[in-house]
């Protein structure tokens, strides 16, 4: 297994968050991340997701008492896209049993998890019962969240880890090219608008500018990774 400690360190560490209250800065201390070079063997996800030491601290997620919605718990993950580093894959041990992941409002899978080991927890005075699970996403990103399922009627939940296996950033990666427009040829749409006697409102022509803006970056990164890659 090829970790950060084979290559130079990420340039910079995708911050973690959740849609739940925990202890300032002790979410971040779960967070792990391995790297591989592009086609690379998979993670060693049994090592990675290993029980904790004896007497190591669980972080805890809380729902929100104030809160009138019923808001479900979700980790946000982000990397800096020119950092040069995408996720390729997730891995949790948690007290939820179960996950989803989404890129952006997409999708990408269900994980469910196994039984890992049974824990005492320092500071509710509980045994908690660990799960991990983990996901290799089939396009790698450079953002996504994590839906924590299947924790019973508990008002919170327990981490162990959270673990980020990454890569190096590829030209047509996810990453490289986001799916907001990258895909739609806006010139194609505005002649058959026009062909169609239709006219765009401003907000949908202040849309199409935006778009437009946004496909010409895209295409100037992947020029810039594209052009790194083959030096």
């Amino acid at each position: 297994m090829e970790t950060e400690t084979a290559h130079p360190p990420l340039t910079r560490p995708p911050p973690l968050a959740s849609s739940w209250d925990a202890a300032c800065g002790a979410l971040a201390q779960s967070l792990h991340l391995t790297r591989s070079d592009l086609g690379a063997r998979d993670a060693d996800w049994e090592e990675l997701l290993a029980p904790p030491a004896t007497g190591q601290d669980l972080v805890i997620l809380k729902r929100n008492v104030n809160s009138q919605d019923e808001n479900p718990c979700f980790l946000y993950l982000r990397c800096d896209p020119p950092g040069g580093e995408e996720i390729v894959s997730i891995g949790i041990l948690s007290s939820a049993r179960n996950m989803e992941v989404y890129s952006g409002e997409e999708y990408c899978g269900t994980s469910r998890g196994k039984n890992v080991c049974n824990v005492l927890d320092n500071s509710e005075h509980e045994k908690i019962i660990l799960y991990k699970k983990y996901l290799k996403l089939e396009s790698s990103t450079h953002a996504c969240k994590i839906k924590l399922l299947s924790f019973g009627e508990k008002q919170c939940v327990f981490i162990s880890k959270v673990v980020v296996h990454m890569r190096p950033l590829s030209a047509n990666s996810s990453a490289g090219c986001p799916a907001l427009g990258s895909r739609i040829d806006l010139e194609r749409v505005q002649t058959i608008m026009e062909s169609m006697g239709s006219k765009l409102s401003p907000g949908a022509q202040q849309l199409m500018n935006m778009v437009r803006f946004q496909q010409q970056g895209l295409r100037c990164l992947a020029r810039q990774h594209t052009t790194a890659q083959e030096n």
